[in-house]
């Protein structure tokens, strides 16, 4: 323990690796049981990785949207590191496990930045608050997200940047660039923001670098990519959604934000008024960004960082590390935990029937359980009649282009079924099998 204290790059290390180990934990156990954040885009993911590491193309048709590598609306850059790794574990908790490792990451910059404002101890309790948010937790165990990584990467840039460290910006901007496009417009802003108002040793310079950097690689992303589009996007907001009970939630999201704490960051705001476009997405957009569980998890990467940024460095104003102790009580409190889910763990049974080999159709409960196969669909997407306006093959989709389905119970897909050979059922699902050739 004495050699990890007086090493502060293995005592970040350790850090990391403990959080990366505890929120992949979590983030597997409630894929196993069934219960992942988002079933349908864990298995486009696995699909996606899964025929790139076996020498197909990077794409997987599950999704219904452009394929290929910069074809598709968002582009991952870290994908390429994410096959290699998936070729040598080729399992689902290796997607999982690199998931959460990546939010994780974010202890480097936190701990970085807490030394920084205000020494040692502010910088652990700093660490121990980002790790006690329920929104960070949110992120760190949403199934499969490279978006994640926005989280490290853009509260590095501000932690490099306290600094006037030119490099280190330019490094964590990449690291957050590989997670997907949209951090081109979050490095933009940030790079205006910080180039017009104080943050630690930041100039003008460092503030123009990264606008710089923002603003190339967007237009690199405009010239490689045929579609793109962006979850969060203040230069195309939707109209205001004027649904009371949204407003009354994001209300209440609101409130448990205040009691966290994380309001400290108004005496450091520069992260802040950097943060504003994105502010002015989330609120003209009708997704459900304030949810903590479900599809709409991994929105919290968007905002994260900059409170993150604001919040280590005003804490500091307040002397006697009152503030960052406020912090942590406060991200411990006010938004619910991480937890294991075990809702489903009977669907298994039905799963563990069919081969790897086989060519499948599942619903949205199952269908990251038996991801990772040549052909996989959504039983949902069987006889859409709406044809994708890209799609370039056969259509509508059929059974006749799977072996097995698992449906829930009393599906429209069954009278489609005809002399379809009833494997297994529970209580709310049922396998089929396709009656063999004469």
């Amino acid at each position: 323990m004495r050699a990890l204290t007086e090493n502060p790059r293995a005592l970040t290390f350790g850090l990391v690796l403990v959080a990366s180990l505890g929120f992949a934990w979590i983030n597997i156990s409630n894929a196993y049981s069934g219960t992942p954040q988002w079933g349908q885009d864990l298995a486009f993911f696995h699909q996606w990785v899964h025929s790139a590491s076996t020498g197909g193309p990077w794409a997987s048709p599950l999704i219904l949207e452009p394929q290929g590598f910069f074809d598709q609306v968002h582009t991952h850059l870290v994908m390429p590191l994410v096959v290699g790794v998936y070729g040598f574990l080729p399992k689902q908790a290796t997607l999982l496990a690199l998931h959460s490792s990546f939010v994780a990451l974010a202890v480097w910059p936190a701990l970085t930045l807490g030394r920084s404002v205000a020494g040692g101890r502010h910088a652990w309790l700093a660490v121990a608050a980002v790790l006690a948010f329920g929104p960070f937790q949110a992120v760190a165990i949403a199934d499969f997200r490279p978006v994640g990584l926005f989280i490290p990467g853009i509260l590095g840039v501000w932690a490099a940047a306290w600094n006037g460290n030119t490099r280190g910006m330019l490094c964590w901007g990449a690291v957050a660039l590989v997670g997907r496009q949209e951090a081109s417009y979050l490095l933009l802003s940030s790079g205006l923001a910080m180039a017009i108002f104080p943050w630690g040793e930041a100039k003008l310079r460092h503030g123009l670098t990264l606008a710089a950097l923002g603003l190339l690689s967007w237009l690199g992303f405009v010239l490689a990519k045929p579609e793109m589009f962006f979850h969060i996007n203040p230069l195309a907001p939707t109209v205001f959604p004027d649904s009371p009970e949204l407003w009354q939630q994001r209300a209440g999201f609101g409130l448990a934000f205040l009691a966290s704490g994380w309001w400290l960051g108004f005496l450091r705001p520069t992260p802040l008024i950097a943060m504003l476009p994105v502010l002015w997405g989330m609120m003209s957009t009708g997704r459900e960004w304030h949810a903590l569980w479900g599809p709409s998890a991994h929105h919290h990467a968007f905002w994260l960082p900059f409170v993150l940024a604001a919040g280590i460095a005003g804490s500091a104003r307040i002397p006697k590390r009152l503030g960052v102790l406020v912090l942590f009580v406060g991200s411990s409190l006010a938004f619910p935990w991480a937890r294991f889910t075990h809702a489903k763990p009977n669907l298994r049974s039905l799963t563990a029937l069919i081969p790897l080999t086989a060519r499948v159709a599942a619903d949205y409960d199952t269908i990251h359980l038996l991801s990772g196969r040549t052909v996989l669909w959504n039983v949902d997407q069987l006889y859409m009649p709406d044809q994708p306006w890209h799609w370039k093959g056969e259509w509508p989709l059929t059974v006749d282009n799977v072996d097995w389905v698992l449906a829930p119970v009393d599906h429209p897909v069954e009278p489609k079924l005809g002399r379809w050979s009833l494997v297994a059922a529970t209580a709310t699902h049922r396998l089929f099998q396709k009656a063999p050739q004469p």
